[in-house]
């Protein structure tokens, strides 16, 4: 979902002044970016490869391929976006074409779903024919899981161009009917198949259960996948050793996005934050920040669902496999007005495991380190809310009473 401007400032500015006060203006973003290609109905391109399954309608679904009519410049993996500006992605997406078609979400043997699944498959881009029942119109539409998505029109035929390059892992999966989504996706994850591409192919019926097989829309399959990976890698990490060196802070920056990990001594607690600073994206018309808090502690799972907070979540369990270590870990996210367009759920996921690929700052207590914490909110007021810090502060003097016995 693109920003909600006062009209009234749009017509004296004209994206010239700025009076909105952001940096650059999403309108004069998307008119630039749509309108640099010259659309028509048929189109010989290049799918990145991508596709979308909408929920709008839901059980009838729009599904299909996103299309360049460019060979893309970066890999369809959004560990290479995140090393790129706002501008460039919007521009990116701006310029595909989503060509759609109607189809029931339990029709998995539609002949146009079987080219889709396997282009969607392939590691490189795939040449693709289409012709579009209509001239799209050049308007880019945004929101909060999804990267942007371009002008789009239905299609009236698909057709591969190209043999898609699909990797074994992949496939195997794929053809692997007799067992349940969760258990497949996990497989896949640990032959080391990121959640992009699993995402992808959950979203377009090919993983699980055969009877069982449906469309999912793209935005469910995209946080399904990081619940379902993380749920894994949170009953394997329960049983690791506790981690007992020095607490870890961890930082990192995107557009407006501030990411600080805190990793400290205990057993596997969560509590993520996220604060979006005043006159930003979504609190245009507030004076001050508004904060939200989403805790995993103890048996019970994140508190209500949000597919940031599980991308999130899923970096985190990531890096603490990857230490064999369970730990207690405070995750912040805070978002500047810099942050003017969303552009999906991955930049967060990709943001959290860049900071958590930093080299950490370092101290001997869990106070001391968060009061290294730059934020743009009131740290008195986070450090009131949070339990793990409280959590730690009993679980510390019980070990130390045990083992003085």
């Amino acid at each position: 979902m693109s920003p909600k401007i006062n009209a009234d400032f749009c017509v004296r500015c004209k994206g010239s002044k700025m009076l909105c006060g952001l940096k650059r203006c999403p309108i004069v973003e998307r008119i630039k970016f749509s309108t640099r290609l010259d659309f028509g109905r048929l189109i010989d391109g290049f799918t990145p490869p991508s596709s979308l399954v909408s929920e709008r309608g839901y059980p009838r679904v729009l599904v299909g391929p996103t299309v360049s009519q460019i060979e893309p410049d970066l890999p369809e993996n959004p560990k290479f976006w995140i090393s790129k500006d706002l501008s460039y992605i919007i521009a990116r997406f701006s310029s595909q074409i989503y060509a759609n078609f109607r189809s029931h979400i339990r029709n998995i043997d539609d002949p146009r779903l079987e080219e889709l699944r396997f282009s969607a498959m392939s590691y490189s881009p795939v040449g693709i024919n289409v012709e579009l029942v209509r001239i799209p119109k050049p308007r880019v539409s945004f929101d909060g899981i999804l990267a942007p998505i371009g002008p789009s029109a239905p299609a009236e035929r698909i057709k591969l161009t190209e043999n898609p390059k699909i990797p074994s892992s992949l496939e195997r999966a794929f053809y692997d009917s007799d067992v349940r989504a969760s258990e497949i996706i996990w497989e896949t994850y640990n032959r080391g198949v990121d959640v992009y591409a699993i995402s992808k192919i959950l979203s377009l019926g090919g993983l699980g259960n055969r009877a069982r097989r449906k469309l999912v829309p793209t935005k469910w399959a995209i946080t399904a996948t990081d619940s379902i990976i993380g749920d894994f890698l949170r009953r394997e990490i329960e049983y690791l050793p506790i981690y007992s060196g020095e607490v870890m802070l961890f930082q990192s920056n995107y557009e407006g996005n501030r990411y600080f990990v805190l990793i400290a001594p205990g057993p596997y607690m969560l509590e993520i934050v996220e604060a979006w600073m005043p006159r930003g994206l979504w609190t245009k018309g507030s004076d001050e920040p508004v904060v939200m808090l989403n805790s995993e502690i103890g048996r019970l799972g994140l508190e209500y669902m949000d597919g940031g907070h599980y991308a999130m979540r899923l970096a985190i369990l990531e890096k603490l496999a990857s230490m064999k270590r369970q730990a207690a870990v405070i995750a912040i996210r805070e978002i500047g007005p810099e942050y003017y367009a969303p552009v999906g759920v991955w930049q967060v996921r990709e943001g959290m495991r860049a900071a958590l690929r930093s080299e950490p700052l370092k101290f001997p207590e869990l106070g001391d380190a968060m009061r290294q914490l730059k934020l743009r909110f009131d740290l008195n007021l986070l450090i009131r809310s949070l339990r793990i810090p409280k959590i730690l502060r009993g679980w510390i003097s019980l070990e130390g009473f045990l083992e003085n016995l």
